[in-house]
């Protein structure tokens, strides 16, 4: 790993961390990273932006203004991409920022500068690292992967893309935070079976399960939390503080300001030190390392309590996993080193700076699919971190792409109607693991319109799923009657949810059951009133091919089964289906003839 300023004439591409509380830039040149520096020699930039009316500053500059300034100065951004602002208002109840909504329901942000979004602010962050690259190459990016965490989904990874619309970046493909580090490491040090990759940043946890062999990184899954980081650590560490210097809260954008900045300084301090002296308004006061263990252990613990759900997901024990590879600045905490090695029972890898390891695997991946004369190039499998599905009857999801599929993927499902004669059909696209409708995210609805009236079931509708490598998606629906088509990829502009995405997977654990349950109950419950209609439909038309008695035994048998459906018990609806069933059987074979019949006369 090489730190240059020199002049290239060849063609220049980026790997780009784009991350909550730094950003950075690399690219490789004769088989060596190169860092992109500042005029002051630093690769970081803080991922801070702040305005004026009309100067906006980014990075180390910026940050002078976080205490003095902090309604117009942003950080964290990352945390906020495609976020509502229901769910911004929730999770972060006492950010500085006047915010308003915007007409999607995200966040816009009051400055000086006027308003902004999350997008817009990371979209400076870009440019002044696409500034870094013009500096020291004095030419234009040829193409630039940007590193996402894991866990981001779909509404969040067409943020960072329109950020880099924005800042006029090429980028070619968006990669997995975990996936870029195992890329750094896999390659250097050739690495072969099962890895774990554990990523704590500023704001997000990821952690990907790779199978690697030789040129081929397979990633088997992967999980998180989109809202657990760094950041945390620090409004933890905050409260603490709070409460210890027993100075009064004089309930404004200052002291907050203030109180978390000298949060992240002590945290700083003590991944050096055991014992940290805090001067905070007139107090001061000594912080131990065991107080801020204490403050922060369950937090930690949370990461590997999805570290656990997830081997488990996937068939693996502790023992299976060969090697651990630490990730982001929040590594560097000791607890967390600590922790992490007792849980997998073996020391973890962070020989490579885990500040700078996520943008070496973005630059190498960048380089193997530009560079055609790279011989030993890493074939890249990544994974659907949430399932895709539609909506169907009852209020259930029916997945068509499941959670951890190897992507690039395509799958098609066929579906029909539910009722006769019926010209349209919702097409509610939804992303998630559990059951219902409800409890998943809903990332797009559309209606097809003029499907040609025939009986329930006789529409046959096609709907394919397609995910690019970088995990975005697209959606064919086709009326296979009439051949009416409707294409659509999913953007931004849907109703962002008020659903913490990370709670899905460990929801869809604690109630798979429930949820089974329920799904089984209600599909037979939906099947036992359809059977009623088509018996009561047939009925009125030809009751009269059937004896008295014989009606007479269907009716019994239909109140009964009524009678099940409003009780809501699943076992007696299966019994009297079934015993229905029987009953007009012979009723329906003679309906069959009479058909037979009347088509042989014409």
């Amino acid at each position: 790993m090489i730190f240059l300023e020199k002049k290239y004439n060849e063609k220049l591409f980026l790997g780009i961390d784009l991350g909550t509380t730094y950003s950075l830039a690399a690219t490789v040149k004769k088989e060596e990273i190169i860092f992109l520096l500042d005029n002051k020699k630093r690769y970081l930039l803080p991922s801070v932006v702040h305005y004026k009316k009309n100067i906006t500053s980014v990075g180390w500059s910026a940050l002078d203004h976080v205490i003095n300034d902090p309604l117009n100065t942003i950080t964290s951004v990352k945390r906020l991409l495609g976020r509502s602002i229901e769910f911004i208002k929730k999770e972060f109840p006492i950010l500085p920022y006047l915010i308003n909504k915007d007409e999607n329901g995200g966040v816009l942000f009051h400055t000086n500068a006027g308003l902004v979004s999350p997008i817009e602010v990371s979209s400076e962050i870009l440019k002044c690292l696409k500034k870094r690259a013009l500096f020291i190459f004095d030419q234009e990016i040829d193409s630039t992967i940007i590193t996402v965490p894991a866990y981001f989904n779909n509404i969040q990874k067409i943020a960072v893309k329109k950020a880099a619309f924005l800042a006029k970046i090429n980028l070619i493909r968006l990669l997995n935070e975990p996936t870029a580090a195992a890329i750094a490491y896999g390659l250097q040090t050739h690495k072969k079976g099962i890895i774990i990759v554990y990523d704590l940043g500023g704001g997000t946890f990821d952690v990907s399960i790779l199978k690697l062999n030789k040129e081929i990184f397979e990633v088997l899954a992967t999980s998180g939390d989109s809202n657990l980081g760094g950041d945390d650590f620090d409004s933890a560490l905050a409260d603490y503080i709070f409460k210890k210097s027993n100075v009064s809260d004089k309930c404004n954008d200052f002291f907050q300001s203030l109180l978390l900045q000298t949060a992240k300084k002590t945290k700083l301090k003590l991944t050096k030190y055991h014992k940290v002296k805090v001067h905070f308004f007139d107090w001061k006061g000594y912080i131990t390392r065991d107080e801020f263990n204490g403050i922060i252990i369950n937090l930690v613990r949370k990461t590997l309590l999805i570290c656990s759900d997830l081997i488990k997901e996937t068939n693996l024990s502790v023992e299976k996993i060969e090697q651990v590879i630490m990730v982001g600045g929040s590594t560097r905490v000791p607890l967390v080193f600590k922790e992490v090695s007792n849980f997998f029972k073996k020391l973890p890898l962070n020989s490579i700076n885990p500040d700078q390891v996520v943008a070496i695997g973005a630059a190498m991946q960048a380089n193997m699919l530009i560079n055609k004369n790279i011989k030993n190039k890493t074939l890249l499998l990544d994974v659907m971190p949430l399932s895709l599905g539609i909506e169907v009857m009852g209020g259930f999801v029916e997945k068509i792409i499941l959670r951890n599929s190897s992507i690039p993927i395509s799958k098609t499902k066929e579906f029909t109607t539910y009722k006769d004669n019926q010209t349209s059909i919702l097409i509610h696209i939804l992303q998630g693991e559990r059951e219902l409708v409800q409890d998943c995210i809903s990332l797009s609805r559309f209606v097809l319109k003029n499907i040609k009236p025939q009986k329930a079931g006789l529409v046959r509708i096609l709907v394919t799923f397609q995910v690019d490598t970088d995990g975005l998606i697209n959606v064919k629906v086709l009326d296979k009657s009439s051949n009416k088509e409707k294409n659509i990829q999913i953007d931004n502009n849907v109703i962002l949810q008020k659903i913490n995405v990370s709670k899905i997977v460990k929801n869809s654990l604690e109630y798979a059951k429930k949820d089974y349950y329920l799904r089984v109950k209600t599909e037979k419950k939906m099947e036992a009133i359809q059977i009623l209609e088509i018996l009561n439909t047939a009925l009125k038309k030809d009751k009269y091919l059937i004896t008295e008695k014989e009606l007479k035994l269907i009716k019994d048998k239909q109140k009964k089964l009524e009678k099940s459906i409003n009780e809501d018990d699943f076992f007696s609806i299966k019994l009297h289906v079934k015993e229905l069933e029987d009953a007009s059987k012979d009723f329906f074979s003679l309906r069959l003839k009479k058909s037979i019949n009347s088509f042989t006369k014409k």
